[in-house]
């Protein structure tokens, strides 16, 4: 939203610098990283005038880029407890109905290693969203020295959710293994910091009631991910090494892994 406010606010400057007739329109085309404004009006003799201009939001060079090019990430993440995707007896509260994950990544970057463009080393700066949706009525407690919950046996929540939020960094190196195609192969890593998290209740008692609060979250997280696909749309898949819960206050060995889309490949 806010890149197409922007543009409009350049068509609209560069009209009335360079056009005096006010019935003229404006047409917009966006490009990966850039817009062309196209601005139609009349010059001082009244005759019809075509202005472009050149809206760019990536600055390049030949073998680098950096700049605002919004990316977005779809994608379903579960736990792996103990290096199983189905969570044990021991931690069966824990069990999940369904866990989205979305990331938002405005500033991306990348170099090319080599002359021809095939090998690339890429990062980007942005916000993931990693949401547990729990099959079992468990309320966690805030403000715990350990992973704290109760369970309601009088009380069924329609909707019950733990939602963490990390400041996100991916470094990635991709390879382009058909010439001149821009299908790629990519692996890399990606780190994080937590910078919010909430619970969001649902039942016919109490309604909806937020929560926020960290609730014993690793504040710090680390991990792998693999991709394939275009620079466009890319499928991927993560592994964060580091545990859900923080050192010493929740499950051991109790990890996140998701699979999705990636959009705007960076």
């Amino acid at each position: 939203m806010n890149r197409v406010f922007f543009i409009t606010l350049m068509a609209m400057i560069c009209h009335v610098s360079l056009a005096q007739d006010t019935d003229s329109t404006s047409k917009l085309r966006e490009g990966k990283g850039e817009s062309i404004v196209t601005i139609n009006g009349t010059d001082k003799e009244g005759k019809p005038k075509t202005t472009r201009v050149r809206v760019n939001f990536v600055r390049h060079s030949k073998n680098a880029y950096f700049g605002i090019d919004p990316t977005l990430e779809f994608g379903w993440n579960r736990f792996m407890d103990h290096g199983k995707l189905k969570v044990g007896a021991g931690n069966s509260d824990l069990r999940l109905d369904k866990g989205p994950e979305f990331a938002f990544y405005p500033v991306v970057g990348g170099v090319y290693l080599d002359k021809k463009h095939v090998l690339k080393l890429s990062t980007a700066l942005g916000v993931t969203w990693n949401t547990y949706h729990f099959e079992k009525d468990i309320t966690l407690q805030k403000g715990q020295d350990q992973l704290t919950y109760t369970i309601d046996e009088d009380k069924h929540f329609s909707k019950n959710l733990l939602r963490s939020k990390y400041l996100t960094m991916p470094l990635i190196f991709s390879i382009y293994p058909i010439a001149k195609s821009s299908f790629q192969i990519n692996l890399g890593a990606e780190g994080g910091i937590l910078i919010g998290a909430k619970t969001k209740q649902i039942s016919k008692e109490d309604g909806k009631v937020k929560v926020n609060g960290s609730f014993n979250l690793n504040p710090v997280r680390y991990g792998l991910r693999f991709g394939l696909g275009t620079e466009e749309v890319n499928i991927y898949a993560k592994y964060y090494m580091s545990d859900v819960f923080a050192t010493g206050e929740g499950p051991k060995d109790f990890n996140t892994v998701a699979i999705g889309i990636n959009i705007g490949f960076f």
